[in-house]
């Protein structure tokens, strides 16, 4: 059957097998495209649109001449007709079109295409009629794509798909002055005001040039008030206006809220975030703009203290008022009685001098009233209440009394407020919620991404320390005062992590007024690194019932110093910010800190006993550091990196303790590090006992074992050697038959037949019968041995009485899965080795069912990758592809090297079948690179082979 291929849109062709064809004439042309698209039609709409100007009987004879035509050029089977009502196209030979492959996702793909581009039929109108119809179809898909991805690009901030986006848009549809309105208010909500502005330059221009007008006023009021927020934004030259700096977001909505864009009109704003977050700094922003928008700003501060006196925050409204009438800002036919009142109000009476009789609260009311009606006649005034949350009951009443009486036309209101009493500013503002004239805006702390800006422009020094940068992050969590006061201690004094004497003014006044309990929880918990169960505060605090403890914990999370952190079932707590807990550590005793410590690590230490449990090691370091314990913070240390680098740096490790499920933060940066950190302390030990000579062998295991994985084989192979001779001299057998797997495992990452079977023999001899688990694993690696010298049948017996072994091992522990499943690995190997690729399929797939656990292994990689190859070489190119990516992406999520180059040499093959010559490059480079290192015989002539075709 021929391949027919269709191209509609651009300058529409037909391809046969590969092969342009030319029709005959024009209309049988347009036929056979209109039936592409519609893909059945009848006679009479067929006629209408190709003959609508013939009589009847011409019009059918020229579509049967067509029909003869199409079916003559490219085969009777590509129409069918039913009876003598319409005709289709075959179903079961339909041409592939380029117009049914349109989708949203990629018809932006087609940008500079149209509908039947430069296809015309001479004095067929109904013909042209139906192409525009399509291409406005088409062109309304086309915008509706870019719209969306517009939008998209704009959830995530990502300014250069907006631009993208936006540019072809604007492209298509120049003139739309709403477009362009909606484009600047994007890019301006971004903080990328410069382009927004850029934008209404373009607009001006085209609309000039090409229609002789203007902007409309509503684009032009955007432009200007673009502009206002631009020059009320911190040039970068302004040192200090770091909890301000990137709220971009936020002053752009505050700057609609006061030039009411919408329907709504303008709206008041109400700030909520935690102490330290920015709120104030927003609010002195806001009041720049609300200046440079003509409106006068009348600003007041709210005191704790003063909470209980009655109307005191407007005392400063009435004090700011009087001086801005003195000054001419605010233009009011005020009479001299009233400006008299207005002095008495400040003074706290409303009677002539002399008089007798305090303020209350209906005569204040009616003498605001008053004033305010005159004042607002030729002003407009913007109210400011900082730390709203502490204004007195009356105040809030006078509040709403004036904003329901003048509305937001004449007045606005600007607040801010702890995010702690949200739900008592909210009810004392419900009348201004009600009518939709209160805007809330709430402030976070800067998130990591932010507080990396921010420490580059202000301390360019830390660009190329991680690690410090990161400090700073956790010890601030982003808090905008924190930040800045550690900012300029770093500054003065260089890198430190210490709180400042500020900082700590802050922290103690967010103490006071908590309780002994509340402190004594507070305490406890900050012995802890991060987070905390209430089992562990229970074992410092028996004298405190469970019921009580809860209660605490909760005032506390309300006071918002600590959160509740669930982890998969179970419930922590942990302090809301870092900084809190290093200065209720610091302001313990020595003595004090040392004997919790020591209660927490023995507490730790007898939980392992019973259940060994991975998660308790780092538990059990952390706090035998903080006692000064060097001998068991060593061996504590030893056997978390034994175990996090059995994870890391084994294919199919035996796990000797407990992994919680879910755990996917093993990598090989996270810990290597520390670990060659820790190595190096040891092996520098002077002490010569017993014990520090175990702890030294040990990490000579670890080290080697390290640099085998990673490919560093001379530095490697020379720890496990010392670690070996230390064993031996020890009488650690067991870390003796460690060492000598090891030493296989290099063998293999090698091919190294011989060194292998040299220490599969040592093994094996040196094995006692009860050691099971390692004589299935002496076992396997034979099995691999033999697989390699080609004697796959003995292989197969000695694979199988690996498994045999293992399983019966499995009966007392869960662990062995993983050596299950490489025994299947091998037993795969062996088929694909005789060209049995289905029972080699199915051997893969058991050996990723073992492998599927708690922890994901490097092992289960290489299942990954063993049956991508199989699928690769079915000729099977998408599921091939589909499994070598998930072997890439777990072998490279531990940093394991050995298998990667070769899953990454198939994938370069993937691509090079499917024409994609920069990604197989690039997969082929980067196997090239890691097989250099790795030094795999099979995978570097696998490389050799494919030079000459990538």
């Amino acid at each position: 059957m021929d391949k027919i291929s269709v191209h509609l849109l651009g300058r529409p062709y037909v391809e046969v097998n590969g092969e342009r064809i030319n029709f005959p004439y024009k209309k049988a042309e347009g036929f056979f495209y209109y039936l592409c698209v519609k893909k059945t039609a009848t006679r009479e709409e067929i006629i209408y649109v190709l003959w609508g100007a013939d009589t009847e009987n011409v019009g059918r004879k020229n579509l049967r001449e067509a029909v003869y035509q199409i079916k003559k050029l490219l085969g009777k089977e590509i129409l069918v007709t039913a009876g003598h009502t319409s005709i289709s196209l075959n179903p079961e030979c339909m041409p592939q079109i380029d117009w049914d492959e349109v989708t949203q996702d990629n018809i932006l793909e087609q940008e500079e295409e149209g509908f039947l581009s430069h296809f015309h039929i001479k004095n067929s109108y109904e013909f042209e009629e139906w192409i525009a119809v399509m291409q406005e179809q088409y062109d309304q898909s086309f915008m509706k794509s870019a719209r969306t991805k517009m939008y998209d690009a704009d959830a995530v901030k990502d300014i250069s798909q907006i631009q993208k986006y936006s540019n072809i848009l604007l492209k298509h549809d120049p003139y739309n002055e709403k477009l362009y309105q909606e484009v600047m208010e994007l890019y301006a909500a971004n903080g990328n005001y410069n382009m927004a502005i850029k934008l209404y330059y373009d607009l001006e221009k085209v609309l000039s040039e090409e229609l002789g007008v203007e902007p409309s006023a509503e684009v032009t009021e955007l432009f200007h008030r673009i502009f206002n927020v631009k020059g009320n934004v911190a040039s970068d030259s302004a040192a200090w206006n770091l909890p301000f700096t990137g709220r971009t977001e936020e002053i752009y909505k505050i700057s609609q809220y006061i030039a009411g864009s919408g329907r709504r009109g303008p709206q008041c704003v109400a700030i909520g975030g935690e102490e330290g977050v920015g709120k104030t700094a927003l609010l002195e922003k806001s009041k720049q703009m609300v200046k440079s928008s003509r409106i006068i700003p009348l600003c007041a501060s709210c005191y704790q203290e003063e909470e209980d006196f009655f109307l005191r925050p407007w005392n400063d409204i009435f004090w700011e008022t009087e001086q801005n009438l003195e000054n001419g800002n605010l233009k009011a036919g005020i009479s001299q009685e009233q400006k008299a009142q207005l002095k008495r109000m400040i003074k706290g009476t409303l009677k002539e001098e002399g008089g007798s009789g305090r303020l209350t609260y209906q005569m204040v009311e009616q003498a605001v009233m008053e004033l305010f009606r005159e004042v607002l006649r030729a002003n407009r005034i913007a109210l400011f209440f900082d730390d709203i949350q502490w204004m007195d009951t009356m105040s809030f009443q006078l509040l709403n009394r004036v904003m329901l009486t003048f509305g937001t036309e004449k007045v606005l209101l600007f607040c801010s407020y702890n995010q702690n009493d949200d739900a008592k500013v909210m009810e004392a503002l419900e009348k201004l919620m009600k009518k939709g004239w209160l805007e809330v805006i709430h402030i976070q702390s800067f998130t990591r991404e932010q507080t990396n800006e921010l420490l580059h422009k202000y301390l360019p020094q830390l660009d190329q320390e991680e690690e410090k940068r990161e400090n700073i992050y956790q010890m601030t969590d982003g808090n905008a005062f924190f930040l800045l006061e550690m900012i300029s201690l770093i500054r003065e004094k260089g890198y430190t992590l210490e709180i400042s004497p500020k900082t700590n003014h802050v922290i103690k006044a967010r103490l006071a007024g908590l309780g002994e309990e509340e402190n004594e929880v507070l305490d406890c918990m900050s012995l802890f690194p991060e987070k905390i169960r209430i089992e562990e505060l229970e074992l410092l605090l028996p004298q405190m019932d469970r019921l009580t403890l809860l209660k605490v914990l909760e005032k506390l999370q309300e006071r918002h110093l600590i959160r509740e952190v669930l982890v998969g079932w179970n419930i922590y707590y942990k302090f809301v910010h870092r900084v809190f807990r290093e200065y209720l550590y610091e302001r313990q005793s020595m003595g004090k800190r040392r004997m919790y410590h020591q209660m927490l690590a023995q507490y730790y230490e007898d939980q392992v006993q019973t259940k060994r449990n991975f998660e308790c090691l780092p538990m059990i370091i952390h706090h035998y550091e903080k006692c000064h314990d060097q001998v068991k913070t060593y061996r504590y240390k030893i056997q978390y990196l034994k175990e996090y680098y059995t994870i890391i740096n084994e294919n199919f490790p035996v796990l000797h303790w407990e992994i919680e499920y879910g755990r996917d933060d093993f990598a090989a940066s996270q810990g290597a590090e520390e670990m060659l950190k820790v190595a190096e302390e040891v092996i520098r030990l002077e002490d010569n006992s017993h014990e520090v000579q175990e702890m030294k062998m040990e990490m000579h295991y670890v080290h080697g074992r390290y640099h085998i994985a990673v490919g560093e084989y001379a530095e490697g192979i020379d720890s496990i050697q010392k670690s070996i001779s230390l064993a031996r001299g020890l009488g650690q057998r067991q870390m003796l038959l460690s060492c000598y797997r090891q030493m296989c495992f290099y063998g293999i990452q090698v091919e190294n037949l011989e060194l292998t079977e040299k220490y599969i023999s040592a093994g094996l001899a040196a094995l006692e019968p009860e050691e099971r688990e390692d004589l299935g694993a002496f076992q396997r690696l034979k099995g691999w041995c033999l697989l390699h010298r080609g004697r796959y049948a003995e292989a197969e017996d000695v694979l199988w009485e690996a498994v045999g072994i293992f399983e019966r091992c499995q009966e007392s522990r869960e662990s062995y899965d993983m050596s299950i499943a490489g025994c299947y690995n091998y037993l795969g190997d062996i088929c694909r080795q005789q060209g049995n690729y289905e029972k080699a399929l199915e051997y893969y797939s058991t050996a990723v069912a073992k492998g599927t656990g708690k922890v994901v292994t490097n092992g289960l990689g290489q299942f990954y990758s063993s049956i991508g190859q199989i699928f690769y070489l079915e000729k099977k190119v998408d599921k091939a592809e589909e499994y070598l990516e998930k072997a890439i992406s777990c072998l490279k999520g531990h940093g394991y090297l050995w298998g990667l180059e070769r899953a990454q040499a198939y994938m370069a093959m993937v691509k090079r079948d499917e024409k994609k010559a920069d990604e197989a490059k690039a997969y082929y480079l980067e196997s090239k690179k890691i097989s250099e290192k790795i030094e795999n015989p099979t995978t570097m002539k696998l490389l050799e082979e494919m030079e000459g075709t990538i």
